[in-house]
Formats: structure tokens, C-alpha cells, sequence
């Protein structure tokens, strides 16, 4: 009795493994991403708008500070190469310059211009007019005022508004940066407080936003 039990039991286990078998479904198809625009968009982002960033106070009082723009990381001077920064901040008494990783500043191939729209209102990178280094911004002025003594707050240097910086980074993307402030903490440069010489906020601290569009696109 004992020995037919046993091999009904053993008889059922292997229908049951013979019925899962052979009920096995095949692999469902990978699900398809919808381009906002319409369409199947497989996987493309060239779409999806370039998160923004900002980046408060970098200290470029001690020397030149190369930044990478993809990662949101200052890269020390000794282990700066064709690729791993994109621009350059430098600042000396009230002067500041801003470079790209190309021509005499870098090995990169990075490059910049500067176009007459609002940070906000830049949705597409040009497609040309771009210019290596420093020529893009050969100097401050470029993209900011001196006020001298015969406007207020005195002897400042503000970011000139309206403005934005247009980049190709170092590795083939398309970047917009907007300069904030170039005093500590990015204070607010109407008060009494940065009015006074004595009490305003230490010069040479770069504050920028900026927006890297890493899928390669133009588009912001």
C-alpha cells in the first residue's frame, strides 16, 4: 500500500512540473516611452529639459578654480586635463575673467559665446559663433559692470542682466551658465551693508547657475 502511494505522489510531481513547463509565457516586449511631442521616442531624451543647478560662493580668491560642469566639481589645478574641465574662474583686487578649457587656456576643446537672452529664456544653444579660451569673454566687461565712483553701490562689480554664457563643454555637451554675483554669499548688493566699502562682502566668490544638457541635444 505503502509502495502505491508513493508512486502516485511521484507520477503527479512530475505532471505538475511537466504543466508549469510548458505554460511558460513568453518575454513581454520592452515598454515604449512617448515623445511629448508625439511619436515613440525608444529611449530618447532629446527632449527632457536640463536640470539646473546653482552654485554658491566659489572662492577663487586663492587662484584660478576650474570647474567642471557635468559633475558640479572643482578640479585641483594639478590634475586638470583635455577633459575633465570646462570653465574657469579667476578674480584679483576687482578684476575677474572667465575662460573655457580650449586655445592658450586648456587642451580641451571647449568653447563659449555670450548671447543677449535671459538664462530662463535660452531654450536651444546656437549652433555657431562659438570662440575658444578667453576669446569668448576676453574680459569682464564682457558680462559685467564696474560702477567706478560716480554710481551706486561704489566700486562694484555687478553681472550685467539679461545676459547668459552658451558653453560646449569639454566633452561634447551644451551648456548655459548665468553669473550671479562675484561676492561672498551672494549678497544682496542694494543694502546699506554692501553700500559700505567696509562692510561689503569679500570679492573674487563666483555665485552661477547653470543647466548641462547631457543627452548631447541643443535644447534646454
Amino acid at each position: 500500500m505503502k509502495k502505491h502511494v508513493l508512486i502516485f505522489a511521484t507520477v503527479a510531481f512530475a505532471a505538475g512540473t511537466f504543466t508549469m513547463t510548458g505554460c511558460k509565457k513568453d518575454k513581454e516586449p520592452e515598454p515604449v516611452t512617448q515623445n511629448p511631442s508625439g511619436g515613440n521616442n525608444n529611449g530618447n531624451t532629446t527632449n527632457t529639459p536640463a536640470e539646473i543647478k546653482t552654485k554658491i560662493s566659489l572662492d577663487a580668491t586663492a587662484g584660478k578654480v576650474y570647474f567642471n560642469l557635468s559633475t558640479g566639481e572643482a578640479i585641483d589645478p594639478v590634475n586638470i586635463n583635455a577633459t575633465n574641465w570646462d570653465i574657469s574662474f579667476a578674480a584679483e583686487n576687482r578684476n575677474a575673467a572667465i575662460a573655457v578649457n580650449s586655445g592658450t587656456e586648456g587642451s580641451g576643446n571647449a568653447a563659449a559665446l555670450v548671447v543677449e537672452t535671459a538664462f530662463d529664456d535660452v531654450k536651444e544653444a546656437p549652433a555657431d559663433g562659438y570662440k575658444p579660451g578667453t576669446e569668448a569673454l576676453p574680459s569682464f566687461m564682457t558680462w559685467a559692470n564696474y560702477t567706478g565712483s560716480n554710481s551706486e553701490p561704489n566700486h562694484a562689480v555687478l553681472p550685467k542682466a539679461g545676459l547668459t554664457i552658451v558653453i560646449k563643454t569639454a566633452d561634447g555637451k551644451y551648456a548655459k551658465l548665468q553669473i550671479l554675483s562675484l561676492y561672498e554669499g551672494n549678497p544682496n548688493t542694494s543694502t546699506p551693508e554692501f553700500a559700505d566699502l567696509s562692510t561689503r562682502p569679500a570679492f573674487g566668490h563666483y555665485s552661477f547657475r547653470y543647466a548641462v544638457q547631457t543627452n548631447g541635444s541643443r535644447t534646454f
